[in-house]
């Protein structure tokens, strides 16, 4: 078993997280971590890929700033939250 020095400010929010009953053992904490980042990993890679995808489609395809920036205006309420 490998066991490493997280410093004191990951480890008070290590044993914060275990402390308050979210996670059973310090392996929990950082095995969720390590899951959480092969998904954000594999969220960013699918976004990169969609703007690879995007930008390589013709430029016809895109809506010109203002236009993009008035649609999304009237979709929004006066607080700033888009409508229901």
């Amino acid at each position: 078993m490998i066991h490493a020095d997280l410093g004191p400010e990951l480890e008070a929010i290590v044993l914060n997280l275990i402390e308050s009953g979210k996670y059973s053992s310090r392996t929990q904490v950082l095995r969720e971590s390590e899951e959480l980042k092969g998904w954000r990993e594999a969220k960013l890679r699918a976004l990169d890929d969609e703007l690879a995808r995007r930008l390589a489609s013709p430029r016809d395809q895109y809506i010109p700033f203002e236009d993009a920036r008035k649609t999304i205006l009237a979709g929004l309420d006066p607080e700033g939250d888009f409508k229901a």
